[in-house]
Parts: structure tokens; sequence; C-alpha cells
């Protein structure tokens, strides 16, 4: 369900638009006044803003330029009573993508909503697999890929083993752009409890499931954190791997999770184990990959320069001698932040040794050997100081902006919005 804010200082125009917006299944919530808005963008992740041009404690093209390098994803409509055309180009210089004016007519703001959602859901597909999975030299990369282009030659289902940030999504849209399947929908379902909360409901997964299989027919369903699973949900996604024919309705399915081999078997149902045993790859860990740690970082040099502004043209020797000896138990997407923050921080030409101290920050001391329940909070409480400093990174690296910090984290705004909640992330 679409989230619209909708600021006008008129709390009947607000309560007005509210009613009819609800009653087209949008979530809406209303505001004042600038401050009460912007209060409201920091804590919930708003597909849209109707905001009013004129209003007593700050006009609305302020407020606009605010939206736009807080969350450059959130849409804003401006409205006006004063429909000229100097207020027109001017709300769209500032980044907003349509305007309406008063009085408003209901169907007139119904296609104007729909018609922006549609745009920017068009363009965020092109967007998002526009960027090819990068593929480094070596045995191990071309074995991958010879068996991604079996799975896409043969339009069959995968499994995905590979551990954070090895780029598990990656394969999934790789998968997705090159196979007959990319001109149907790309529908993600993530069964990691820290990112979707069940609310004690236990046949939620499988609801999930099955909502998320309808709406991916005839292209693919990304299954994320497939570990722990019940049976009723195993079961399901049997039924779906082994009873659907392959007409303009089937729905290939990527499977990834985090833990080994030997840990999702003992999990799983046997007949599933039977029915993935030649369906799987395995993504390596960066660490001691030296060719490919060097081939990530040029890659995501090239990246920083461009949506950074940066001319940055090498890394010193010192700094790759850094990279080839760190432990990277974030792996590709750890690399992709150090690169970020470290083009951030470089004012000249090259990244050079005396950020090292500021790149890297430790958690990945052995846990002593102590009580297993207190070993997972230890680990527990690493994962979370991990996880929030890497969000901390990555909104410095963005400048506050949420939309490029959750592209840098690799996690869409909704996510990065309840991490920033759950870890009590501040920001400015």
């Amino acid at each position: 369900m679409k989230r619209i804010l909708i600021l006008d200082d008129n709390l009947t125009i607000c309560l007005m638009l509210k009613s009819w917006l609800t009653k087209k299944n949008y979530n809406v919530d209303t505001a004042t006044g600038v401050e009460e808005a912007k209060q409201k963008v920091k804590n919930e992740a708003f597909d849209l803003i109707l905001s009013d041009i004129r209003m007593p404690d700050a006009d609305g093209f302020t407020f606009l330029s605010w939206v736009k390098k807080f969350d450059s994803d959130i849409l804003v409509i401006m409205m006006t009573s004063y429909a000229d055309i100097e207020s027109v180009v001017e709300s769209m210089k500032a980044g907003a993508v349509d305007y309406i004016a008063k009085p408003i007519e209901a169907e007139n703001l119904y296609k104007k909503i729909a018609d922006a959602l549609k745009n920017q859901e068009n363009q965020k597909k092109a967007a998002q697999f526009g960027d090819p999975l990068r593929r480094p030299s070596g045995k191990i990369y071309d074995k991958i890929f010879d068996k991604l282009h079996d799975v896409i030659h043969n339009d069959s289902h995968l499994l995905v083993f590979g551990g954070p940030g090895t780029g598990k999504t990656s394969v999934a849209k790789y998968i997705y752009t090159k196979s007959r399947r990319g001109s149907g929908p790309f529908v993600i379902i993530d069964l990691d409890p820290q990112v979707v909360s069940w609310n004690g409901d236990r046949g939620a997964a499988e609801k999930k499931f099955r909502e998320a299989l309808e709406k991916a027919k005839g292209g693919l369903l990304l299954i994320k954190n497939f570990q722990k699973t019940d049976i009723n949900l195993q079961t399901q996604l049997i039924k779906a791997l082994t009873t659907q024919k392959k007409d303009d309705n089937y729905t290939q399915i990527i499977i990834t999770t985090k833990e080994s081999k030997e840990q999702l078997r003992a999990s799983l149902l046997p007949k599933l184990i039977e029915l993935l045993k030649d369906l799987h790859v395995e993504l390596p860990n960066l660490q001691g990959n030296d060719e490919a740690i060097l081939f990530y970082a040029q890659s995501f040099l090239d990246a920083a320069n461009k949506e950074l502004d940066k001319k940055i043209k090498k890394i010193d020797n010192e700094v790759l001698e850094a990279f080839f000896n760190h432990t990277w138990i974030g792996n590709i997407q750890e690399l992709k932040n150090v690169i970020f923050k470290a083009s951030l921080l470089t004012e000249g030409d090259t990244i050079t040794k005396k950020l090292l101290t500021v790149l890297f920050k430790n958690f990945t001391e052995d846990v002593p050997e102590v009580e297993e329940s207190k070993k997972q909070a230890i680990e527990g409480l690493k994962k979370e100081n991990y996880e929030k400093e890497k969000i901390a990174e990555a909104l410095e690296i963005a400048k506050g902006n949420k939309t490029v910090a959750a592209s840098i984290l690799n996690i869409d705004r909704k996510t990065l919005y309840n991490k920033i909640k759950l870890y009590n992330v501040e920001i400015n």
C-alpha cells in the first residue's frame, strides 16, 4: 500500500483529501506545518507528498528542496491556489513531478497521483536492471556463470548460497534480465524476521509466499533468507517447483540463503533437498581473493566517481594491501561501502593510506568460549553494531539522502527506515 503525506495549513483540506485517498486504498497521513511534515518524513517511508505552496511557517518550495535532499525517491505534487506559470516552472525546477490547482477535483487528483507512481515504477525497473552482474576473472567465477547460463537457458529454478554481501540478489537480477522471464514481474519476498515482522502469526509466511507467487506469474520470484523455514512453507515451495507448466504463467523461482549447504540440509525436507541438489550455486567470500578484491575495488571506484562527482584515478598500493588483508565479513557490499566512503573523504585524485584508520572498524573479534545463550547474545550485538555502523556510514556518504543510502547498502528504502528505527540511528 502506497504511503502519502498531505501538507496544508488548512486542516479541512487535509482531512478532505485524506478521505478521498483512503477510499482509493492509499495509506494517508497529514501535517499542517512544515516542521511537523519534516518529522513525519524522517520517521516514515512515504512514496508521495501533496504539498501546498503557500504556508505561514515556510513556503512549499523550501520544503520541496529539503525533501529531495533527504529522500530523493519521494514524489512531490505541489498544490496551489495560484495556478500561474511562474509557480509551475519554479516547482518543476525544484524537483516536483507535477502540480494541481485548487479547488482540487478528485478524479484529476487520482489521475495525477496514479501517473506519477506508475512513471516512477517504470523508471525504477529500468534502473534496477541496468547494472549487469560484475564478473571477475578466475575459475570460480567461470563456473558460477556457466551455471547461471544453464539456469537461464533451461528456465530452471535455483538455490543460491552465499554469505552477507556476496551478491545473491544480483544473481537473481542477472538471471531475470537474461531470461525470457525479463518481460514479466520481478517480485521479492524476504523471510528474514528482522526485515519482516510476522506478529506471531504462524501462517503469515505461507500467506506472503502465496501472494508473492501469484503476483510473480510470468516473471521471477526471489525468495531471500530461506533459512529455518517451517515445513508448511517448504511444502508450498515443493508444489510450486514441481507442478508449474512452462507456459506464459510460469514463474522462475530463485532462493537465497546465508547458511551453508550443511546447515540448510539439516532444516529441509528430504524431497526439497532432492529437488534442489543439482539446482544450486555457491558464491565465494571475498577474503583472500586478491584478484576479485582488485576488480571490485576498481569497479566501485568508477561508480563512486560518477555518483559523487569525483575524479579519483587510483588507490595507493598500501590501501590495496590493507584490502587484501581485511576479513570482509560483509564481502562485496562491505567493499562497496568502503570505496564510497574513501571516495567521499578523498580531495585529490588518489585514495591514500592516511584514510585507513577511518575506513575500518573491527567488529570481527573472535567470540570467547562462553555459554551458548551468551555467545548468541554477543553475536547478535556484533551484528547490530556492524549494521548500525554501516547504515550510519551510508547516510554519511549519501549526505543524508535515504534513497542514495539505501542504494549503497543494496536494500530498499522501507527496509532502511525499519533498520534506522530498530537501531535508533540518529539522523540530522
